[in-house]
């Protein structure tokens, strides 16, 4: 008894593990849906007021959700500190600590650090758009590789059970 129990105990554990992997594809996804949705309002608020940095932040982080709400409010309390941290150094190390985001992710977000707050609307809202449009282009990547990989992962994770399984017993 106690071995069947161990058994059942070691496929479901890996099992999970293939439905973890495929879910952590979907909420990559999630999350850069979410930053370039959030990079649109603040491509609209350029466009349409051109407010100052700490104001345009602070409202797109009100209007945002998950980690593209994090990023934009972490840099809004950043703002207080510029004496200490420019404000390029900050959005870049705040982007890097979102690893919901991947490392493609970081990499089309990072650049904008160094255009937010030190050009004129315009071009600080075309930067933003065309990082908008990369991750939203990104996430549609992930998308196709969640369908074709999500179900491997969660195939290997039941097999790779099943055959630990049969190893034990």
């Amino acid at each position: 008894m106690v071995h069947l129990l161990g058994a059942a105990l070691v496929a479901g554990g890996c099992g999970y593990l293939g439905f973890q992997a495929a879910e952590g594809l979907r909420r990559r996804e999630g999350s850069l849906r979410q930053m370039a949705r959030a990079l649109g309002l603040l491509e609209r608020e350029l466009e349409l007021r051109a407010p100052p940095l700490s104001q345009l932040l602070e409202e797109a982080a009100g209007r945002s959700e998950g980690a593209a709400r994090v990023l934009l409010e972490e840099c809004c309390r950043g703002l207080g500190a510029l004496d200490r941290e420019d404000f390029s150094a900050l959005w870049r190390r705040q982007v890097a600590q979102r690893k919901e985001f991947g490392a493609e992710g970081q990499a089309v977000l990072a650049p904008l650090g160094d255009i937010l707050g030190r050009y004129e609307a315009r071009t600080q809202g075309e930067s933003v758009a065309a990082a908008g449009r990369a991750l939203g282009e990104l996430a549609d990547l992930i998308r196709e590789e969640r369908r074709h990989r999500g179900r491997v992962y969660q195939a290997l994770g039941l097999s790779g059970g099943a055959f630990l399984v049969i190893l034990l017993l």
